[in-house]
């Protein structure tokens, strides 16, 4: 008795088991890969920071943005937190903070979850 059918049955079985692993594995949409950033601009002595939330796919969650500044007078944290409901390619401002101070002498975390996505930003764009 040949090993060869055996062979050939064993080949055909795996490659209808990798394509159908395959298909399910594609089924469904993509998440949607949710994005965070911090805008930085500054105006004479007051910095203004912006924190956006954007999505291809419409996406609820929540956010939690923590300011720090630091300075002569000591260090302040101000922290504020929410929900957030995005529409498909919505960029939306999350929260604001206008500050007298130097650009240097703040740091900021954005941090957004939706579902099983979690982002963190923390780099000012300007």
């Amino acid at each position: 008795m040949s090993v060869f059918p055996y062979t050939v049955a064993a080949l055909v079985i795996a490659g209808v088991a990798s394509t159908a692993s395959l298909a399910t594995s594609q089924d469904g949409p993509e998440p949607a890969e949710l994005s965070c950033a911090l805008h930085l601009s500054q105006t004479g002595q007051t910095v203004t920071l912006t924190a956006e939330a954007h999505a291809p796919l419409a996406i609820q969650g929540t956010y939690t943005l923590v300011v720090h500044q630091s300075g002569s007078g000591g260090r302040v944290t101000i922290q504020q937190g929410g929900t957030f409901d995005l529409r498909p390619n919505q960029r939306i401002r999350l929260g604001e903070a206008q500050l007298s101070a130097n650009r240097r002498a703040l740091s900021a975390e954005l941090t957004l979850i939706a579902g099983d996505q979690r982002r963190t930003c923390t780099d000012f764009s300007l």
